[in-house]
């Protein structure tokens, strides 16, 4: 099995040590089995197209692949209703190409 490492964008590092305290390990756990199974999320479409996101409870992580080099980019962690949402307004479309 092959692990990917994991690289945190500032946002998502923030966004992390923001959540409450029962939340976290439950992130933790998602974020260890992105590294051993980084194909774990579901692709995303649109103008999120080349994002994958994994379903942490009622929250998201959106990250993004790099095969070649076998890391995985965490962007974003934020509650379902509005992750796609906050995270595209984020980045802006130059981000997102």
């Amino acid at each position: 099995m092959v692990h990917y490492r994991l690289i945190y964008s500032d946002t998502s590092r923030n966004q992390i040590k923001k959540l409450h305290p029962a939340l976290k390990p439950i992130i933790r756990s998602r974020l260890d089995r992105l590294s051993q199974e980084p194909f774990a999320g579901k692709r995303l479409e649109r103008e999120l197209s080349g994002y994958r996101s994994l379903r942490a409870r009622r929250f998201r992580i959106i990250y993004k692949l790099n095969e070649a080099e076998q890391f995985t980019e965490i962007h974003y962690v934020g509650h379902r209703k509005d992750v796609y949402e906050l995270f595209t307004e984020k980045t802006g479309p130059s981000f997102l190409r």
